[in-house]
């Protein structure tokens, strides 16, 4: 009797879920445009720039009547994962923490607001038990911190930059279409970064290029980044697209190398050596034995030399600007170590925790062992998300752990062209795995088939 109880609460609360998403589906998207052809005509006549907003307002409300609320945030959250590795291209100079990846990113998820208010809640304990700790942690850190306000914006860039993509991605969770898709898109994006990067020259003074974004080391990450997304996209996209992801992911290669990064390279080395250990195939172990015999010559070659210049072999032994760049390092090193010792157990607060060049560091020192526990178990959870997809979204762990490879080599703690990679395997439910016919939720608008085109056929 009791089961029998239950068994008709929870249908009850669906059927008020469905009936909710029914009624967002079909107004939002008029109620939006109502509002925002209002603002439209006063923003255009401002000025060129408020022209030019305005036109893509009116294109995106085109795109929002037509495909619907999902399938248009889909759209947008697509160009923000192909902008995502170009962090130097801006909406406007003048305030230079905003991207333009930033701006589609926040028209996006606020897009999906309104759905994902409407979703069931597939948890992931460990990733939201150090979520949790972190910002707890952060707010009592910046409390007895000498600069609260200070410590307070860092504390919030980070749960932006690193902590709300994957809290957003696990509670849409489109399924493995949009996955491959954005996947696809950093790839190309970085590829479109590489380009540029070259066509422009180098932007440093031992050689070195930073394409579309605001340092050669940032260029460096993102290339490790979209190489270790191949093997995922290789399996993952129809065999006539497969020479396009392999292009694709050689000019992210060739990033790595022109970016002259130490830790990109080191990273992407050790991931070649994780990928052969995640996919347990002897042919891959062969192909990769073989494709690396020219690299292993190259590597002799420039060490027998004893050229040093600025690429990442020549800056492994102090070429460059490499030297100048160690003693910086070791010096910020020596400040992240002293306030960690000053504040061992919740830290010296989050004002400047970006400056010690090594993640582990700056957490210690910003919330001490209570932060870095937490964020250890963040860092965790984002490598176990994947494995327990099953094959192939297994081989989504190399980009977390090439990130947590590279920790102790890179200041970036909190960038939005890292997070992107890690919360991607979030796009899918926990007990997904291959060849389980189960949809990936059942308590959303999908249940209800919908009156026009929307981001159902996306999850097909």
């Amino acid at each position: 009797m009791a089961r029998r109880v239950r068994a008709g609460a929870r249908s009850s609360t669906s059927e008020v879920r469905r009936r909710l998403a029914r009624v967002v589906d079909g107004a939002t998207p008029a109620l939006l445009v109502v509002v925002l052809l209002a603002l439209l005509i006063p923003v255009a006549t401002g000025s060129v720039i408020g022209a030019a907003a305005a036109l893509g307002l009116a294109v995106l409300l085109v795109v929002l009547v037509t495909v619907g609320i999902e399938l248009t945030a889909t759209a947008l959250l697509l160009v923000a994962m192909t902008m995502a590795p170009m962090n130097d291209v801006k909406p406007v100079a003048a305030i230079s923490f905003v991207t333009m990846s930033d701006v589609f990113f926040f028209l996006g998820v606020g897009l999906l607001l309104p759905i994902l208010m409407t979703r069931g809640f597939h948890r992931q304990a460990p990733f939201l038990i150090g979520v949790a700790g972190v910002f707890v942690v952060g707010l009592v850190s910046s409390a007895v911190s000498t600069d609260p306000a200070a410590s307070l914006n860092g504390l919030v860039r980070l749960a932006v930059g690193a902590l709300l993509l994957p809290i957003v991605f696990m509670l849409w969770r489109p399924g493995r279409r949009v996955l491959v898709a954005f996947a696809g898109a950093y790839v190309l994006g970085t590829a479109i970064s590489v380009a540029k990067g070259r066509i422009s020259g180098v932007t440093s003074t031992d050689g070195r290029y930073a394409g579309l974004t605001e340092h050669p080391n940032i260029l460096g990450v993102t290339c490790m980044l979209a190489v270790t997304l191949v093997p995922f996209l290789l399996v993952g996209t129809p065999r006539s697209y497969r020479w396009v992801v392999l292009g694709a992911g050689a000019v992210c290669g060739y990033g790595v190398w022109i970016s002259g990064s130490r830790a990109a390279l080191v990273g992407t080395a050790a991931v070649a050596v994780l990928y052969l250990v995640l996919s347990r195939r002897i042919e891959h172990a062969v192909v990769f034995f073989g494709i690396s015999i020219i690299p292993v010559y190259v590597v002799g070659r420039t060490f027998a030399s004893g050229v040093v210049d600025g690429s990442p072999l020549g800056r492994l032994r102090g070429g460059g600007s490499a030297s100048m760049s160690d003693l910086e390092r070791q010096d910020l090193a020596r400040v992240a170590i002293g306030k960690f010792f000053s504040h061992p157990i919740i830290g010296t607060g989050f004002g400047d925790a970006s400056l010690a060049h090594n993640i582990y560091l700056q957490i210690a020192a910003a919330g001490g062992v209570v932060g870095l526990a937490f964020y250890l178990l963040i860092l965790l959870s984002t490598v176990r998300q994947p494995l327990v997809l099953g094959s192939p979204a297994h081989l989504l762990a190399l980009p977390a752990m090439a990130y947590v490879l590279i920790g102790p080599l890179t200041p970036l703690l909190w960038d939005r062209y890292v997070w992107c990679v890690l919360a991607l395997p979030f796009l899918m439910s926990g007990q997904a795995r291959e060849g389980r016919a189960a949809p990936e939720r059942d308590d959303g608008p999908a249940a209800v088939p919908p009156r026009r085109l929307t981001g159902r056929a996306l999850r097909r």
